[in-house]
């Protein structure tokens, strides 16, 4: 028992370590990607935008294209109304572990037949969520706030 619960926890790590690769490498790469789909608005910043662009940056002040060119489609996209006007929000979003644990409910004895014998126990098993790691304020088409998560 001891060490099926030491290979599940490998395997999470594991998988949890690939994911993370798979983000890393996708955002290396997708930029270069978004940059050809929108070539046109790309060349139009001067090249020191586009080389704070191409490492990733964003800046307050800086128009939606730039954000997409870097960050790519958001999850969620919020519309904000205040006394200074509409607020467009962007919210970016990963695939992660939740911490809570949710009981499920697993059979003690199964025979041959399929037929379950005893009784029932509860195991708390993980689950994965959305968890917000980015959220990027736009007002008048311009970058107005920057709120990450760690």
């Amino acid at each position: 028992m001891k060490h099926t619960l030491q290979f599940g926890k490998w395997a999470r790590g594991l998988c949890l370590g690939l994911l993370g690769v798979t983000l890393l490498c996708g955002c290396a790469t997708g930029i270069e990607g978004r940059i050809e789909a929108r070539q046109e608005v790309f060349s139009a910043y001067p090249s020191e935008v586009q080389e704070r662009l191409r490492r990733g940056q964003i800046r307050l002040g800086d128009d939606a294209d730039a954000v997409w060119i870097v960050y790519g489609e958001p999850r969620e996209r919020l519309r904000r109304m205040d006394a200074s006007g509409v607020t467009e929000v962007w919210i970016y979003k990963i695939l992660g572990y939740n911490e809570r644990l949710y009981p499920t409910v697993r059979p003690v004895y199964r025979d041959v037949r399929g037929h379950v014998y005893g009784s029932y126990y509860l195991e708390d098993t993980p689950e994965y969520e959305w968890k917000e790691v980015l959220r990027i304020e736009f007002s008048k088409g311009h970058v107005t706030a920057v709120q990450q998560t760690n």
